[in-house]
């Protein structure tokens, strides 16, 4: 292990604002390659949430950068989210080539925030050599911040009190850091988070993105930059992270304009990661950054991978493949009651109805997924015995069907209120040990319904790959509330969101299943 140091470093910006960093070097005499992050956390962390520290890099022949951005850490200027970071990423990867300890080559890390700072620049700034944006997405209203135009409130509300406890840090507002830090720690933040947040930090990001979802406004366009887009790039997602879609855009994107980008998802969470992560980056770094004889290819996925969730083994992600199977969905109303009564076909048609009552005094709750508190698989057997949720499900397989990519269901449905949400749940059922495996989830929000009125409705479920096992069963569950992943409907399309108040209306939907099915569609449409 190479010997290492670290020191901070202040850049000048063209406005006059002054961003720190923290650069570790390795102590033998040279220049190095760079790894750049740029994140709002404080530089001392590192994001070593999810990767190894900046020591380990700098071991390994890197030159490590990590920038607190505009206004956050012990950086100058206000902190204005993902609209200030252009032109100081391309600031900053000049500043960073003309480091002594540099030999000229860059390359950028980081996931989240810090993912999406990699891929903005300005147009006429030279790209990095290459780059590895990780659970990140594109599009601010698809990717962060709704699905099917319900809000993420469980993750957004947290994420926004984050940032705000770091403006309270910044400001020395022990009483104010206090009280967000107090409403994240019992969980009262679900309630009370909007106005901790408009108290606080009444400009913050979260705030204007609820605002423009409920108000169908626009949101910022990241305008990405072909000539980066062209650079190797490493795209890392999970099957649990929220920013999934987004990983599958960036890569459509990037061979849109050229690129020939590698892509992998893994079995991960935002924040826990596959083992063997680091030193597949690792191998991509050094592929593209050094000299061959520097070079030692330890681990190294190429082109396209996805994790099989069953199988517990690496897939080829094929682009254009398109599944050719259906799911139609039958019962004779009581698919709520009697798991018996709810039927899901393999490549036949569906038929019957069925009802739910959606009661905001005791909403369904959502676990597991991509948007539950506790991501990842989850064993949802005693919650499909609510009868608040609607099962559906396949005899045992009587040989293995593999389902890769995004489900979507289609459905006709009527409500007795102007608006209403339907969450939806794939599981793997294994009825010898009575488990029922949930692997992907998804979420539509209905506004302006005029009431007892059909609506066809397409709700996209999150990006999956998981192998059906020969003698299991798939079940397909049906909610109107998924809370505290989506706010709970107040039932007549106000912005009345979160937890439910003493103005939530219940909430009656009723499912015509001859025009109900369910189909597979590729990573890539």
């Amino acid at each position: 292990m190479r010997e290492v140091k670290w020191v901070d470093k202040s850049l000048k910006l063209n406005d006059g604002v002054e961003l720190v960093s923290r650069i570790w070097t390795p102590k033998d005499k040279g220049s190095w390659p760079a790894l750049l992050m740029r994140q709002p956390y404080g530089r001392e962390i590192a994001s070593t949430v999810t990767y190894s520290h900046p020591e380990w890099w700098a071991s390994k022949g890197y030159i490590v950068v990590v920038q607190d951005v505009r206004g956050q850490g012990s950086s100058g200027g206000v902190f204005k989210g993902f609209s200030q970071e252009p032109s100081d990423t391309s600031e900053t990867h000049q500043w960073v080539r003309s480091l002594k300890e540099c030999n000229g080559k860059l390359g950028l890390y980081g996931f989240s925030y810090q993912g999406l700072t990699q891929l903005t620049g300005t147009k006429d700034s030279k790209p990095p050599d290459c780059l590895s944006p990780a659970m990140t997405g594109i599009d601010l209203k698809n990717h962060w911040s709704s699905d099917g135009g319900a809000f993420w409130w469980n993750n957004n509300i947290a994420w926004g009190l984050q940032i705000a406890a770091l403006k309270m840090r910044r400001e020395n507002n022990s009483l104010g850091w206090e009280e967000i830090r107090s409403a994240l720690e019992n969980k009262s933040y679900l309630r009370k988070g909007l106005d901790l947040l408009k108290k606080y930090d009444p400009n913050n990001f979260i705030l204007e993105w609820l605002n423009n979802l409920n108000q169908n406004k626009d949101f910022l366009e990241i305008k990405l930059i072909s000539s980066w887009l062209k650079k190797p790039m490493l795209i890392i997602g999970g099957l649990w992270d929220p920013h999934l879609g987004g990983a599958f855009d960036l890569y459509q994107k990037s061979k849109a304009a050229g690129g020939n980008p590698e892509i992998i998802i893994g079995n991960s969470t935002h924040l826990n990661w596959w083992e063997g992560s680091q030193n597949t980056l690792l191998d991509f770094f050094d592929t593209h950054l050094k000299t061959n004889k520097e070079v030692n290819k330890t681990n190294s996925f190429k082109n396209k991978k996805i994790w099989n969730l069953s199988l517990k083994k690496w897939d080829e992600i094929e682009e254009d493949k398109i599944q050719d199977c259906k799911f139609g969905l039958e019962s004779n109303g009581t698919a709520n009651f009697e798991i018996i009564d709810g039927s899901l076909l393999l490549n036949s048609r569906g038929s019957g109805w069925f009802s739910i009552v959606h009661d905001p005094w005791r909403p369904f709750q959502a676990e597991g997924g991509h948007l539950g508190p506790n991501p990842g698989l989850f064993d949802r057997y005693i919650f499909d015995k609510r009868l608040d949720v609607g099962v559906f499900q396949t005899n045992s397989f009587e040989e293995d069907l593999q389902l890769s990519g995004m489900p979507i269901l289609e459905t006709s449905v009527k409500s007795d209120r102007k608006s209403f949400d339907i969450c939806l749940a794939l599981s793997l059922v294994n009825e010898e040990d009575k488990t029922v495996n949930q692997f992907s989830t998804g979420f539509l929000r209905v506004k302006n319904l005029q009431i007892d009125e059909k609506c066809d409705c397409e709700i996209a479920m999150h990006p999956t790959n998981i192998t059906i096992l020969k003698g299991t069963k798939l079940r397909l569950s049906i909610s109107a509330a998924a809370y505290p992943a989506i706010g709970v409907n107040s039932g007549f399309g106000d912005d009345m969101l979160g937890a439910p108040t003493i103005n939530h209306k219940i909430i009656t939907l009723s499912f015509e299943l001859n025009k109900t099915f369910m189909k597979m569609t590729p990573f890539f449409n």
